[in-house]
């Protein structure tokens, strides 16, 4: 890396990080009740207090300040509170819940520069890489890095988990399964993510198995010996994440069938917020939550979508057609993809009978995704987590957290990027950046008046 790549790398993550603040003061500035609220070590006395279930001054924050006043079994997980609880020892709720917005803002701006250079790594493209990590900081959902959440520390986690999957990374391969395994681990203790991760993980290489057999030439069985042999670092990152993931889970599940007699005591726990298998087919149109929900439920989707369309033309060798719209203002339907989707099957359907699609180029990248293990993992983990929630939720409460408050999602954007060349598609990240900013004023409106954020 030259003198010119060190100062952009070091100045283009400082600027994001600008741009946040700048976004937050404007909006403490228009609510002052957010800036005593997010500095005071104290709550905040309300001349109207709160009114339990529908608001709440800390929210989940509240919760994990119990943990780490009295470690106990329940819905949530032990890591977060174990890090405030040994550096600060807290001795009531609202330290500890001021020590959690304390490290949260730290581990904000510090991964924020990790990101960034973990994403310029993978990705190799400086102006792509900027934008992606704008709209990953300056989103609603980044407000959970910096008030006490575990966005903050399960961020970095998973952007650590990311460095290391990457293929362009060069170390020794059961010094990566070692670091994979810590990550995976820690991530583990930090949020109920064991079955995102193990599907995942199982997904990611099934994926990579079966794109191999369409370039693969022979007996089914001489292929499928071929691939494993092929890919056995792959097969070894996948047992190892599996293995690192329920290891993680059974320290606490060993801690609550100890004191609770029940080893899935966190997941009965969480039935007690209505969590139960059904089927909410409105949802797909109306989350019952803020709207960015809605969008965390259909972008990892579409973009799953997408990536496996290319990738199988590519391999195939097949001539992919699409529509291509031609006004910007098809970057406003991002507010509402049902719309979106819609408008874009009927001009696509229209455009076909008229045969007036376009031809897209799709770039040597995409076949170098098919074997992208860190991808796959990637969208994937996203695309699970909307699953998970639609069929266990009858709102789509906290998934556009899950979804743009860590950098999976972001990753994925970005390599589906690298298969495209043209760059006039960044136009889309700016319109979600613009929508991202206003949404971030309204949810720090939210916070001061300690109304429910996602």
């Amino acid at each position: 890396m030259n003198q010119k790549e060190i100062v952009k790398a070091i100045f283009l993550p400082l600027l994001i990080c600008s741009t946040f603040i700048l976004c937050t003061a404007i909006a403490m500035l228009i609510h002052p009740e957010a800036f005593h609220k997010f500095f005071s070590p104290t709550q905040i006395l309300r001349e109207n207090p709160p009114q339990l279930p529908h608001k709440s001054y800390y929210w989940d924050v509240e919760h994990y300040a119990k943990l780490a006043l009295n470690p106990s079994c329940n819905a949530f997980y032990p890591l977060w509170p174990f890090i405030i609880r040994t550096l600060f020892h807290p001795q009531t709720i609202e330290q500890a819940a001021h020590y959690f917005s304390v490290v949260a803002t730290t581990l904000f701006f510090i991964s924020t520069f990790i990101v960034f250079w973990v994403f310029q790594t993978g990705l190799q493209r400086l102006d792509l890489v900027f934008w992606l990590v704008l709209v990953y900081s300056v989103n609603p959902m980044a407000i959970f890095r910096v008030i006490g959440y575990t966005e903050s520390l399960f961020a970095l986690l998973s952007t650590l988990f990311i460095w290391i999957c990457l293929p362009k990374l060069k170390l020794n391969e059961n010094f990566k399964l070692c670091l994979i395994f810590i990550t995976t681990f820690l991530m583990a203790l930090t949020r109920p993510v064991l079955l995102q991760i193990l599907l995942s993980s199982i997904a990611s290489l099934a994926t990579i198995f079966y794109f191999q057999t369409l370039v693969q030439i022979g007996l089914f069985r001489n292929n499928l010996f071929t691939i494993i042999t092929k890919y056995i670092y792959e097969i070894k990152t996948t047992l190892t994440i599996c293995v690192s993931a329920l290891s993680g889970y059974s320290i606490y599940g060993t801690f609550c069938l100890i004191t609770r007699g029940d080893f899935f005591a966190t997941f009965q726990d969480q039935k007690l917020w209505g969590k139960k298998l059904g089927l909410h087919l409105e949802l797909l149109l109306f989350p019952k939550s803020p709207l960015f929900d809605l969008l965390g439920l259909y972008l990892p989707a579409m973009i799953l979508f997408i990536s496996l369309i290319f990738v199988y033309f590519k391999l195939t060798q097949h001539e992919l057609q699409i529509f291509v719209p031609q006004s910007k203002l098809w970057n406003i339907l991002l507010v509402y993809p049902p719309l979106l989707i819609l408008f874009y099957l009927f001009n696509y359907l229209k455009f076909k009978k008229q045969k007036k699609l376009t031809k897209l180029i799709i770039t040597k990248h995409t076949q170098a995704l098919s074997e992208n293990y860190i991808f796959w993992f990637s969208i994937y983990f996203c695309f699970i987590h909307c699953l998970i929630i639609f069929f266990t939720q009858d709102r789509l409460f906290s998934l556009a957290r899950f979804i743009f408050a860590v950098p999976f999602f972001f990753i994925s954007i970005g390599y589906i990027y690298l298969c495209i060349d043209n760059k006039k598609i960044y136009n889309t990240l700016f319109y979600f950046i613009l929508i991202s900013a206003i949404a971030l004023f309204e949810q720090w409106a939210n916070y001061s008046q300690d109304k429910w954020l996602g």
